[in-house]
């Protein structure tokens, strides 16, 4: 997973190493709006992007909706902050939840 911006001193773009999954089935493919689930590989943290584009056949958009690790919530992990936008790859998506619920309470 990437940062799609440049962050800190050095303004280079931030990668966080995510760990990786086997391909789920294929209703599991991901679309724009579905909120995704990615698993960092060095700890138990765990990030929901919201996709909000296509980058390319198995590549998406998308913005940081919560992070989590354990039962903690968090605003900041691995330098990446909620609402960041960041890159995601099909193989780094651990879990999908449709975006297209209809009646879904605010």
């Amino acid at each position: 997973m990437q940062a799609r911006f440049a962050r800190g001193i050095a303004q280079m773009p931030l990668t966080v190493p995510a760990r990786e999954v086997s391909m789920a089935e294929e209703a599991a493919t991901p679309e724009v709006g579905d909120l995704v689930t990615v698993c960092s590989r060095d700890q138990q943290t765990e990030f929901s992007i919201r996709l909000t584009g296509v980058a390319g056949p198995d590549l998406w958009y998308g913005k940081i909706d919560a992070i989590s690790r354990g039962a903690e919530m968090l605003v900041v992990a691995e330098g990446l902050e909620l609402d960041d936008c960041v890159s995601v790859r099909r193989a780094e998506i651990a879990a999908v939840v449709s975006g297209a619920q209809p009646d879904r309470p605010h």
